[in-house]
């Protein structure tokens, strides 16, 4: 422990977990369950004083990069390819208007998430709805402290795809900002007419 009573991950609190709670853990994050795996952490009394939720957040990335050198993580699956992404967007059955790549992010980091526009109402616009065909990660946000993005490769990649899959169904392709992880851009709809 620091002065601060903040624990990291070289103070040994992973054996202050008993045994039970540990294989939970690991279960759950080679699952990639990582919210389950931090409200379980927080929660469990073996743990003086409890971490808080950026600090269980790092403890646990830091648990599940051991996971992941001792080679007990599943592969991760590879990325689709351009062609299994077509195969996706023809098989809607919604008119597609057009392709969009945009920025999410999670308790890993930031990823892009290609999606076919669709002509329905969905949740977030009257006219149209968003169809998920695959989200692009190329590592977690250790790489903004570490120097290796900018430039973001999975941006690169869902550019090229997007392209690619919006020349093919002869519909625009809309990225609002690749070289820029941002939740809160305008989607391709707001560039719509009402």
């Amino acid at each position: 422990m620091t002065d601060t009573g903040a624990m990291h991950p070289h103070d040994g609190w992973w054996d202050t977990l008993s045994a039970p709670v540990q294989d939970l853990i690991d279960e759950l994050l080679c699952a990639g369950r990582m919210i389950a795996a931090i409200v379980l952490l927080r929660g469990d009394d073996g743990l003086r004083p409890r971490p808080a939720l950026y600090e269980a957040q790092d403890l646990l990335a830091e648990r599940r990069a051991e996971l992941d050198r001792q080679g007990r993580l599943p592969p991760e699956p590879p990325p689709l390819t351009t062609e299994q992404l077509l195969e996706k967007a023809v098989a809607i059955t919604a008119p597609v208007a057009a392709i969009e790549a945009l920025w999410d992010g999670d308790t890993q980091g930031w990823f892009v998430e290609l999606a076919a526009i669709v002509r329905r109402p969905g949740p977030n616009h009257d006219r149209f709805d968003a169809v998920t065909l695959t989200a692009l990660r190329h590592g977690g946000d250790i790489r903004l402290f570490n120097g290796q993005v900018p430039p973001w490769p999975e941006a690169r990649r869902a550019t090229e795809q997007g392209r690619a899959l919006a020349q093919h169904l002869g519909v625009p392709f809309h990225f609002t900002s690749p070289d820029t992880p941002d939740v809160d851009l305008p989607r391709w709809w707001n560039t719509q007419p009402t």
